[in-house]
């Protein structure tokens, strides 16, 4: 295998120096001007000539092309053409690049020719032409200094006819704005038709380079954005773009054909900023496809000197970033070092498709090297990148062919096998799947039997909730003994741990007019929030009904405090047989309306009153009726509060429910702060409409989120 890629890479060299070392420029086969005339009695046209050797050459002169005899007293100087003014000493003093001057070739004709041509390719860096004192076109304008002179440069095809057996060809050039002026470029005569024939030759072979390479930029970015974690086929696609544009601004320079009207110094930026792009992105691609071969520093080094180019020549005048491109070429060479360094180390880790991209780089490299070299005149060839490029970019595509192939080829092997499992899993389900049918049955009486279940244990609930609203009673029927009153009872479950309870009693005792053994009617109202919830609470709140029952009806008692201490003595006795420590917290007003007074006591639930528009607190006693017995171990006391009510009071007893429920943006604790504020602001409207409000309120700041406790609110207002 080593053998091999000896013999490709042989095989590649050998050409490279083939054509890099073409016959020169000027050999004996080919007629040279000398002493500014260049003799062409003896040959035919049917080739073409490159009119180069020794021209006349009158610097910092623009000598009057009508007026031939005037060129004798001028100051003339001889140039090899083509060359720049930089290459030549005038009087032992060497050439500035910034400058005008007049070039003169005598050329003498054999007796018959044909229609001829001139064809002019890019000078430095604007000129004007005349034949026999004839103007026959220009590029730019010519003048004497930078204010007067306009750059431009445009390959021309320019015919001419009405001539003698002499050709007197007289051209003006100027430049001020590049680094390099004078007449670098060669120029050709012949005839027409052959001229013609070779430059449609040459601009098809730029289109055809171009729109390769603009089918290959469009062929891999939609590679892309079929597959974007594949971002080498982005970055390829990019440098397919910028050498596509550089290809049309070289050479023939077409784009300026179909644009004329572009300005000289906007062409020659983006001419070479698109070399520094297509670097960027090659150095992208290669990082890309190796990354574990293309270190980081030599991908930042060559991107961030790529990009300092390319401000410099966005910022900079041409003749100066003109001066900087030396820098591009040991750019260049170092990349293609690197790269060729990278694509080995590929190789030898046995990346796929890095063997393609090797021989494609060789031939692109070789290409660019043959470029660099032909434009410091050390070789004299044509130029060869735009075809290095075209082929990098094949085996470039073929590479990603071959990867895509062995994925496909992995995909199809993966599914054989994949088929094979499938079948193998196939057969052991058609075994199981009687297993799991019978096991589905069983299942499903199951199923049938826990539904019956739970329909049985939801009716048996949903009785249970009737029957705690029948001990409970009717909120209507409790709250028509009141001037106004609501019963707001929302539990969490289907049966509630929150209870209310309501009596109306009496005794005998001393009236408001102080007459003694005068019969007294009170109301009891009551709202306790037993230990747990659901079915559990539920019991709890039968229990509480039926000993509220016994102390306050059957022995007639009319002190809170005292109820409050029996009913927890009876709950601890009762609960404490079966080893249960629950209990409940509780509020109970008793309203005497013959003295117009309120008497409350309550176990950890509180009161709060609204009177004239401010809202007070009365606190309980903090403890619970039974609970722990060990825990208190007879330190509860139940204390009464009396309070002389006015008519338009309004007295609210509750639950921690309200208060307690989690909700709001930040799924918090509606809090008693909160629950204060509500009451207070919705105090004067009717109770039966502040019952509503109170539930709306809940629902929205209870929002998704679930209930997280039985709620209780009683209004009542005197």
């Amino acid at each position: 295998m080593k053998n091999k890629y000896f013999h490709i890479i042989l095989f590649i060299s050998i050409i490279f120096c083939i054509v890099s070392c073409q016959k020169p420029k000027g050999s004996k086969n080919t007629p040279i001007a000398k002493k500014g005339i260049l003799d062409l009695s003896d040959y035919n046209f049917s080739q073409t000539f490159n009119l180069e050797g020794e021209w006349d050459f009158y610097p910092n002169q623009l000598l009057n092309p009508q007026d031939t005899s005037s060129h004798k007293n001028s100051k003339k100087y001889f140039q090899q053409i083509p060359s720049t003014w930089a290459e030549h000493t005038i009087e032992g003093k060497k050439m500035s690049n910034f400058g005008y001057g007049t070039y003169k070739l005598t050329v003498i004709l054999p007796h018959q020719v044909p229609t001829l041509a001139l064809k002019l390719l890019s000078f430095g860096t604007s000129y004007e032409i005349y034949i026999n004192g004839r103007f026959l076109g220009n590029n730019g304008k010519v003048g004497t200094d930078k204010q007067s002179s306009e750059p431009y440069m445009l390959p021309q095809v320019i015919p001419f006819t009405n001539y003698t057996e002499k050709l007197e060809i007289l051209i003006h050039i100027s430049n001020f704005d590049h680094k390099d002026g004078g007449f670098w470029n060669e120029i050709k005569l012949g005839d027409v038709n052959v001229i013609q024939i070779e430059r449609d030759r040459l601009v098809a072979i730029d289109l055809i380079l171009a729109g390769c390479f603009i089918i290959m930029a469009v062929y891999h970015l939609g590679m892309f954005l079929l597959r974007r974690k594949d971002l080498s086929a982005f970055y390829f696609g990019w440098v397919n773009f910028f050498f596509a544009l550089r290809t049309l601004l070289t050479d023939e320079k077409y784009l300026l054909h179909l644009f004329p009207n572009l300005a000289w110094d906007f062409t020659f930026r983006i001419e070479h900023i698109s070399v520094y792009a297509a670097l960027i992105f090659y150095v992208l691609f290669f990082r890309a496809m190796y990354k574990d071969d293309f270190s980081r520093w030599a991908k930042n080094s060559i991107v961030t000197i790529s990009l300092s180019l390319i401000i410099i020549i966005s910022i900079t005048t041409p003749y100066i970033f003109s001066e900087a491109l030396s820098v591009s070429y040991v750019l260049l060479i170092f990349s293609g070092i690197y790269g060729l360094y990278v694509l080995k180390k590929a190789m030898s880790h046995k990346k796929l498709g890095a063997s393609a991209l090797f021989f494609g780089f060789i031939i692109l490299f070789s290409a660019l090297l043959n470029d660099t070299l032909n434009d410091f005149k050390w070789i004299q060839t044509f130029a060869l990148s735009s075809y290095g490029l075209l082929a990098f970019a094949f085996l470039q595509s073929f590479a990603l062919s071959v990867r895509y192939a062995r994925a496909f080829t992995e995909v199809e092997q993966f599914s054989e096998i994949l088929e094979k499992k499938v079948e193998k899993r196939t057969q052991d389900l058609n075994e199981k799947t009687k297993i799991i049918e019978k096991k589905n049955i069983d299942l499903e009486i199951q199923k049938n039997l826990i539904q019956k279940k739970n329909e049985n244990t939801a009716a048996s609930i949903n009785y249970a909730s009737r029957i705690q609203k029948a001990i409970l009673g009717s909120p209507e029927g409790i709250t028509s003994n009141f001037k106004e009153g609501f019963i707001l009872l929302h539990p969490r479950d289907i049966v509630s741990g929150d209870f209310y309870w309501f009596t109306e009693t009496k005794r005998t005792g001393i009236n408001a007019q102080g007459e003694e053994g005068k019969t007294l009617f009170f109301k009891v109202i009551a709202a306790g929030d037993c230990t747990g919830h659901g079915i559990p609470g539920a019991f709890m709140t039968v229990l509480a009904n039926t000993l509220l029952d016994e102390i306050i009806n059957e022995n007639k008692m009319t002190q809170p405090g005292k109820i409050l201490s029996i009913l927890d003595k009876k709950l601890l006795t009762k609960l404490d047989k079966q080893g249960v420590n629950d209990g409940m917290d509780i509020s109970m007003l008793i309203f005497d309306d013959e003295n117009k007074k309120v008497i409350f006591s309550g176990a950890n639930n509180g009161l709060y009153y609204v009177r004239n528009g401010e809202l007070y607190t009365v606190e309980p006693s903090k403890c619970p009726i039974g609970g722990d017995k060990k825990l208190y171990k007879d330190k509860k006391k139940f204390e009464n509060t009396t309070i002389d009510y006015q008519t338009g009071d309004t007295f609210y007893l509750y639950s921690d429910g309200y208060q307690d429920q989690f909700g709001g943006e930040k799924n918090l604790k509606y809090y008693k702060k909160n629950f204060r504020n509500f009451l207070l602001s919705i105090s004067h409207l009717p109770l039966k409409q502040q019952k509503e409000e109170l539930l709306n309120e809940h629902i929205r700041w209870k929002g998704t989120h679930l209930q997280t406790d039985d709620i209780l609110v009683i209004g009542i207002r005197v």
